[in-house]
Parts: C-alpha cells; sequence; structure tokens
C-alpha cells in the first residue's frame, strides 16, 4: 500500500489553509463547539445526547455520490433506523459535483446540505476554505488500522468507502500464458488495439505516477503505440469486453467482474491478479458542513456511516468497506491509492496521457 501521496497532499491543504483561517484557528462554529462538548462526555452519555438532539431537529439533508440504487440504498437504511427524522438527500451527483454543490451554497451563504459523503480527494477546495467542521467521534475507532493514515489531522472527514480499479479481461481471448502480471504488460504487442481506457481520469494518472514514478512516461508512451481503445462508460466497456469486443479493460471497477461472475457463474471474465498487478484506490469519506443548520442529526449520521449496518450493506454490494471485511480482496491486498496531486505535478502527466493515449493535445 501507498498512503504517502495522501499525506503529502492533506499536509499542503493544511499549510495552505493556515494562510485562510489562522486567524480563526481557535473560533470553532456553532456546530464545532456542540461537536467539541460531545468529546468530553463518555461514549455512551455522548451517544445518547446526539440521539436526544437529533429528534429535537428533526431533519438532516445529505449530498450521497455513491450512485442511484446503491447510494439510496445505503441513505434509506439510515432513514429506517432513525424514523424520527426527515432524510432529504441525492444519489445523483458525481463526487466532484457533489463537493462542488456544497461549495457553491456555502460562498452563497446558504447553509442547505448538511454532510457529503464523496471522494476524500474532492474535499481540498473545502478544507482549504475551511468549510469542513472539526469532528471528533470515538466511532472512528471503528475503522480498520491499514487505514488510518489517511484520516484527516483535524476529524474534518471520516472515512466511509473504497472502491479499486484493475485489470479484468475475457478469459476466451486471453490464454492463460498471456495473462499480463503487472501494467507494464500491456504495452506487449498481442495486446495492441485489444484493451480499452477511459478518456482521461487525473486520479487514474496520478494512481499510476504513485506507483511508477519517473517510469510512468514510458509507461503512457508505450501504451500509445499500442493503440488503446479509448470509450467512456465503465459498464459499456466492460460490456463489451465481456462479450469479445476486447481482450482487457484495463481500469475496470473490479466489483464488475465479480458481479458478473455472482450472475453467471460461465461468463468468460476475470481479474488480472493483484498480486503482481496492484489495483488503484479511491477513498471516499463524509464531511460536516461547517455551518450545518442540524449538527446532532448530522453526527448521527456520520457515526452511523460507520456501523455494521452501514459497513456491512456496502460489502454485501460489493464495495469497500472501510470497517468490515472486504466481499473479494484479503486482508493483505496490495492496492496503490489515487491521490489529488498538485497542479504541478499532474497536468504534465495528463498532457502526456492525452498525447499518447488519446491522440489529443
Amino acid at each position: 500500500m501507498s498512503f504517502a501521496p495522501i499525506r503529502t497532499i492533506l499536509a499542503v491543504c493544511m499549510s495552505g489553509a493556515l494562510g485562510v483561517f489562522a486567524a480563526q484557528a481557535q473560533e470553532l462554529s456553532k456546530a464545532e463547539q456542540i461537536y467539541a462538548d460531545l468529546a468530553k462526555l463518555p461514549k455512551a452519555e455522548r451517544a445518547k445526547e446526539i440521539e436526544a438532539g437529533a429528534r429535537r431537529e428533526g431533519t438532516i439533508s445529505i449530498v450521497q455520490t455513491l450512485r442511484e440504487d446503491l447510494g439510496n440504498g445505503q441513505i434509506q437504511l439510515f432513514a429506517n433506523r432513525y424514523p424520527f427524522l426527515k432524510v432529504d438527500w441525492t444519489a445523483s451527483l458525481g463526487s466532484a459535483d457533489g463537493a462542488q454543490r456544497l461549495y457553491s451554497e456555502e460562498v452563497a451563504g446558504r447553509h442547505l446540505t448538511d454532510a457529503i459523503n464523496v471522494a476524500i480527494v474532492d474535499m481540498s477546495d473545502l478544507l482549504l476554505k475551511n468549510m469542513i467542521a472539526r469532528y471528533p467521534t470515538p466511532e472512528r475507532d471503528r475503522i480498520y488500522p491499514k487505514f488510518r493514515d489517511l484520516f484527516e489531522p483535524e476529524g474534518r472527514f471520516t472515512l466511509t468507502f473504497w472502491d479499486v480499479n484493475g485489470m479484468v479481461y475475457n478469459t476466451n481471448l486471453v490464454p492463460p500464458d498471456r495473462v499480463p502480471k503487472q501494467w507494464m504488460d500491456l504495452c506487449d504487442p498481442f495486446f495492441k488495439g485489444n484493451f480499452s481506457f477511459d478518456p482521461v481520469l487525473a486520479r487514474q494518472v496520478a494512481g499510476f505516477y504513485t506507483l511508477m514514478g519517473d517510469k510512468t512516461l514510458e509507461f503512457f508512451r508505450c501504451l500509445g503505440r499500442n493503440k488503446p481503445i479509448v470509450q467512456r462508460g465503465f459498464s459499456q466497456r466492460f460490456a463489451l469486453m465481456a462479450a469479445g469486443d476486447h481482450m482487457i479493460e484495463a481500469d475496470s471497477y473490479l466489483y464488475q467482474a465479480y458481479a458478473e461472475k455472482k450472475k453467471n457463474p460461465q461468463s468468460p471474465v476475470a481479474i488480472v491478479p493483484t498480486g503482481t498487478s496492484p489495483p488503484l484506490a479511491s477513498f471516499g469519506g463524509v464531511g460536516i458542513n461547517r455551518q450545518t443548520q442540524h449538527p446532532y442529526a448530522t453526527a448521527l449520521f456520520v457515526d452511523w456511516m460507520v456501523s455494521d449496518e452501514s459497513q456491512n450493506y456496502l460489502a454485501a454490494n460489493l464495495r469497500g468497506p472501510v470497517a468490515a471485511k472486504h466481499p473479494y480482496l484479503t486482508d493483505d491486498s496490495k492496492f496503490v491509492v489515487m491521490p489529488d496531486l498538485p497542479k504541478n505535478i499532474i497536468d504534465p502527466l495528463v498532457d502526456e496521457w492525452r498525447r499518447n493515449i488519446e491522440g489529443t493535445k
């Protein structure tokens, strides 16, 4: 595993933010003062106080960026668990759009959204502008120790989920002796024109850079020489690969393959072993609006998101929980975190990808 880039970007966010709100460092928002006071209570008393406060507030507004049925199902579980709350939510926004929604609301002085569940790299601007509440919660102790290097130092988000991208191949088209053992094997002429990627994704590019370092440009150039298929839509490309259109979906959400095999054990899809080609991991977390109008209900939601009920729901739907056993990866599986790298590093890499793999500048 490689967590250093995430620690680095969080450090950059923290240091950059000092100039923005150093004068506010000791000035907690109303919600943050409530959370600081709650942190002084014994755990059981704290939980009772939070639920009692949530009952008084009676409502919460959530941006959930686990999309559609998956996200709706998770929030519906929360609503069912606490029927005294009116829960308004959306599960129609992508992660970046969800973070942007909160940012735009706060710039306009409209404190509408209480909590967002997004990729943690998409919280960078919100952290820099001091828009996310400091929320010390003992429920973070439920999160597996191997993920704790990703914790935000001031408790301004709580990890809730993770996903992995890796290579999935068609077993009818790729003989056992030609199955890639590492990412660089995609440069083998055997796969020319027979593997696919989505159009450039900065996080994925950053993940490859984290994994390969100085060899990243060489990797992009040899991929380009091998003429990959570039087509938007992970699910669409997975379906095409499984149907025999091409050999490898190189940036597949790995849960797609497990879901397909669960539905049809005879489906000719398999995952390239992760031991030699570590997948790229993206982590999500829930953050509280620093100006939330419903601090107790929002605290209740954040703590529930790492509960057994919530985490087991993710695992049952083949997504990565942070406080429960992963549905298909082993405890010792290797992976590489996709970080949010500074522009002076990521922009040249994105340009190189576009130039070599997409044929654009």
